[in-house]
């Protein structure tokens, strides 16, 4: 059987790679065991079994043995998501890397720190000539309207006919193996792999997780401390979960100080006429 992992940017393709082909029950493997995180936290050093098929080409040949399973790589590019590569692997099953509105955030900074190296979030916003205004306030701001605005972030969703695989189910071990396992495949335990992949991909998923937890805090009505929270990015991560869970978006020039708690977000919702639900 043919696994086709398709992807957006971001290494998690590549990673789904190794998984298969290291720890899969009847996969081929590679004949390299070992392999290193690089220091964008990308696995593409590990040698494929069966090439890459990228940016739809003319052909792809590669001799499959029947008697085994194979996980193939299928990369379109960001802004692909053409099924083409289905003509080549008519009888594949498809794994599709998507992204929800909660994830997206991960692609978001994935994208541009991983997927090209003259590419980072201050650049491709342009901070400096698009808007001269650098204070943290700003910058949040910017980067807020980013995640909210990008045309990328309504892309890549689940597909029928295909396995479904959120990037968010990528962030703890247990829901990964079971969301694979779904699949019917077959993996030995891959915690040791997945750790040390967590560990090397920390800053791009540790703000989406940490947003989590204090939405969960302001639906629960437990008071948080948010002085801790000094990263302009993960800031600006919470303005946008904010935004998905409540409909609000922070008045970026009224809040130019940082919020100190979560008793702080309560007053900033219900002085915009929103009542905090506590469960």
């Amino acid at each position: 059987m043919i696994y086709c992992v398709w992807y957006p940017g971001g290494g998690f393709g590549h990673f789904v790679n190794a998984i298969l082909t290291l720890y899969g029950e009847g996969f081929a493997r590679t004949s390299q065991q070992n392999f290193d995180f690089d220091t964008k936290g990308t696995s593409h050093s590990l040698k494929l079994v069966a090439p890459k098929y990228f940016h739809e080409p003319s052909e792809y040949n590669f001799a499959f043995d029947p008697e085994q399973n194979y996980s193939v790589l299928i990369d379109n590019g960001n802004h692909n998501e053409s099924i083409r590569f289905l003509s080549f692997f008519p009888d594949a099953q498809v794994i599709k890397i998507y992204y929800s509105d909660w994830s997206w955030p991960i692609i978001a900074y994935t994208m541009l720190d991983k997927t090209s190296p003259k590419m980072s979030l201050e650049s491709e916003l342009s901070l400096q000539n698009d808007w001269p205004v650098n204070e943290n306030w700003a910058v949040r701001e910017k980067y807020f309207l980013y995640l909210r605005d990008h045309d990328l972030r309504s892309r890549w969703r689940s597909s029928d006919a295909m396995h479904n695989l959120d990037v968010a189910d990528m962030l703890t071990y247990s829901n990964f193996e079971s969301k694979l396992q779904s699949f019917g495949i077959k993996v030995d335990r891959f915690q040791s792999l997945w750790r040390r992949w967590f560990g090397a991909n920390q800053s791009y998923l540790e703000p989406v997780l940490y947003a989590r937890k204090i939405i969960q805090s302001l639906q629960t009505g437990k008071t948080s401390d948010l002085c801790s929270m000094k990263n302009t990015w993960t800031q600006a991560v919470m303005y946008y979960f904010l935004w998905l869970t409540y409909n609000v978006e922070v008045p970026h020039n009224d809040y130019k100080e940082w919020f100190t708690s979560t008793k702080d977000i309560v007053k900033m919702l219900e002085y915009q006429g929103v009542s905090v639900d506590k469960n």
